[in-house]
């Protein structure tokens, strides 16, 4: 861990901050005066972050402490954002039950599991913002033996729109984006495997499209609970 105090700026916990769009939401919300922290096995360019822990999403206690570190280092959590993302497409019956294992437990598990660490604060505060994310496979289906990873990122929608009915009325606002296909460079669902699928707006969306509406939903977006957001170009609808 490396990083300096907040100095009475807004904090933001990234996962998956090492990710081509974790680091565009990082960018983004660093940019524009935010105190940013992020969580991965990767790190990101040591600009686009306040501090950086080297933690498994998929371990609870991990994440635990690296929220507890956040707010003494940098002030109370104002923002999380779940980026962090486990990728695998496999015909059923030909992928190791081990990778499913471990895309359920990064994609749906890291995304209980840093909710469960940071929420209860925001409850406490009565303030703060949640965003969670998932693919447009997990509405839109996948085509090339994407139907494990679709699984275990579609759960994460069932999840999201609970936990926001759950804790709306202590004051915290839950929302997910389902990511479209993306022209990010990553290859990957989540990144956005474009295929066939059209695009409206003339152009895929990009990494930054994610991170604006990011950016909404913590500075604007006070009306919204519980939606799932698709800044997708069209690709999906």
């Amino acid at each position: 861990m490396a990083g300096a105090r907040g100095e009475g700026k807004r904090v933001a916990l990234i996962t998956g901050a090492g990710g081509v769009i974790g680091a565009a939401v990082s960018e983004r919300l660093h940019a524009t005066g935010w105190a940013v922290a992020g969580v991965d096995l990767t790190p990101p360019s040591a600009a686009l972050v306040d501090v950086f822990f080297d933690a498994d999403v998929s371990d609870r206690a991990a994440l635990a402490h690296v929220a507890k570190s956040v707010r003494d280092e940098l002030g109370p959590i104002d923002l999380l954002v779940t980026a962090a993302n486990d990728y695998e497409s496999a015909p059923i019956g030909a992928l190791a039950h081990e990778r499913w294992q471990r895309m359920v437990h990064v994609n749906l598990g890291g995304t209980v599991n840093a909710c469960a660490a940071v929420v209860p604060s925001m409850v406490e505060a009565r303030r703060g913002t949640v965003v969670t994310t998932t693919s447009w496979l997990a509405l839109a289906g996948g085509e090339r033996g994407e139907a494990y990873y679709a699984a275990s990122i579609g759960a994460v929608i069932a999840f999201t729109k609970s936990f926001a009915l759950e804790v709306a009325k202590h004051g915290v606002r839950v929302n997910c984006i389902a990511i479209g296909p993306t022209d990010s460079g990553e290859p990957g669902a989540l990144a956005g495997e474009t295929g066939q699928r059209p695009r409206l707006a003339g152009r895929l969306a990009r990494p930054s499209d994610v991170a604006e509406t990011v950016a909404f939903l913590a500075d604007e977006g006070d009306f919204y609970v519980g939606q799932v957001f698709r800044p997708c170009a069209g690709a999906v609808i």
